[in-house]
Formats: structure tokens, sequence, C-alpha cells
């Protein structure tokens, strides 16, 4: 086990049925609330009226509801690989010459596994991270998400045919050019559907 993976805070398993979504939202909100930093949410786009529907990564889409998984269940592959896809690529960026011309460069190569409107919410530029792009810019820096576990969120019901939730546990490699590389462990949760077409995609991040 990845020596990074010993400092996250096993959270209490809820009841193995009659799972709420109050309850729900508590036990994520507790997983994130360990000494393991919490991955940021998702520069979201304004919403333009109440018309438009709940805000892709803002927690305010429903999230599945059912009995708890059993202990020791494990997602898919298939929906493994597009949870842990995403986060890699929503969590990395390049901010060397001639590599990432913006912040939010992560956030549209993210939005290949995402569906149109969080993909939309995640690739619109936000004033908020000018500060640290003009950072990452001037010291020509590298950031690295390397995804360590993928799993079921404790107390999460397990996943159906059309629906998932999963979290993501991931190292993050901050390097400049020059000095020193720092390395902390984050984790995200993500809520996943399965289209019409069969294939699955990230549609919100749920309590990030």
């Amino acid at each position: 086990m990845p020596s990074e993976l010993l400092s996250i805070r096993i959270c209490s398993r809820l009841a193995s049925s009659g799972l709420a979504l109050a309850a729900l939202s508590a036990a994520l909100t507790a997983c994130g609330s360990s000494g393991t930093p919490v991955a940021e949410p998702p520069e979201l786009a304004p919403t333009t009226s109440a018309a438009a529907g709940p805000a892709p990564g803002s927690g305010t889409i429903p999230v599945p509801e059912g009995p708890a998984a059993s202990e020791g269940a494990e997602l898919p592959q298939d929906i493994a690989k597009v949870a842990a896809d995403f986060a890699a690529a929503w969590a990395s960026h390049d901010a060397r010459p001639g590599k990432d011309a913006a912040y939010t460069e992560a956030g549209k190569r993210a939005a290949v596994y995402a569906s149109p409107d969080l993909g939309a919410s995640i690739s619109t530029p936000r004033a908020s991270t000018n500060s640290v792009w003009r950072q990452w810019t001037a010291d020509k820096t590298t950031v690295t998400a390397t995804v360590l576990k993928v799993s079921i969120p404790d107390g999460a019901p397990a996943p159906t045919a059309t629906s998932a939730l999963a979290r993501v546990v991931y190292r993050l490699t901050t390097a400049p050019e020059k000095g020193q590389a720092t390395t902390e462990t984050k984790q995200v949760a993500i809520q996943l559907e399965r289209g019409a077409d069969g294939t699955w995609r990230v549609i919100a991040l749920p309590y990030a």
C-alpha cells in the first residue's frame, strides 16, 4: 500500500440499508475532512437562469440513493477507469513554455470524460485561478496527478446499470523548474452516469 494512503482517515461505514441522501452527504463530507487535503471544486460557469437546472459539480445534482454497497465491493473496471482518467486530467497542469496556455487547459482535457454541462463548467476561466497560474508560469511548474485508488465511497450505494459514485485518491506533485517539488495526497468524489450510447461520463463532483 502506498505510504500516502496511510494518512487517510477511514470513515465509519453507514448502515447497510435505508441510506438517506443527507447521510450520504455527511459521509462523503467526513471523508474529505480528514488530514488529507480535498480537491478544489471545478470552475463553474455561472448559471444564467433557474430554468438552467442544477450547476454541475456543485453538489446540487441528486446523487444515487439505495442501500450501502456491501463491504469489499468494487467498482466495475470501465467505471473506475473513467473516474481515474477524469481525475488525472482535471488535476494536472503544465505551465512550462509551449505547454498549457491557461489553467483551464486541464478542464478541457477532463471534459473528454464528462457530460457536456460539466465539461463546459470546468473549462470556463475563473478569476480566482489567475494568481496561481501566474506563479506557475513564472516558475515553469508542472502539476501531476497520479491516481492511487478508485473505490466506492463509504456508505454509498453500489453502482447500477446507469449510475455510480466513486472516490478517487491521487498523489499531486507540484514541481517548479528550479527548487523543491512538493507532494500531497488528495481525493475527490465523482458522480457518473451511463449514456444511451453506453459510455460512462462524469456528471458532477459532489462534496468536492
